[in-house]
């Protein structure tokens, strides 16, 4: 493929919903804004999900824990950079 076609690809998907999977676990979800030739990636209006299967910091502070295995812990974002080294996946939805 040309250089063009990728350039018209990744304008395909700018301002769409997208997933992205980091390696430490994390997935980001939000409407891509920008892509640079590093694979660097930012997101607006994005949700961060991380699991938490160590409870012994969180059970400490709410008795309502002990039968749960994982916590799912999400934040807001205005908007969020993701470094490329980090991209693991990147979905459309």
């Amino acid at each position: 493929m040309t250089t063009q076609t990728y350039i018209d690809q990744v304008s395909n998907i700018i301002g769409r919903k997208v997933i992205c999977t980091l390696d430490d676990g994390r997935t980001l979800e939000g409407r891509l804004e920008c892509l640079d030739r590093l694979s660097n990636i930012i997101l607006r209006q994005a949700l961060e999900k991380r699991i938490v299967k160590d409870l012994s910091i969180y059970q400490s502070h709410s008795g309502e824990l002990q039968d749960t295995k994982e916590l799912v812990i999400e934040r807001k974002l205005s908007q969020a950079l993701i470094p490329g080294n980090h991209l693991v996946k990147v979905l459309l939805i």
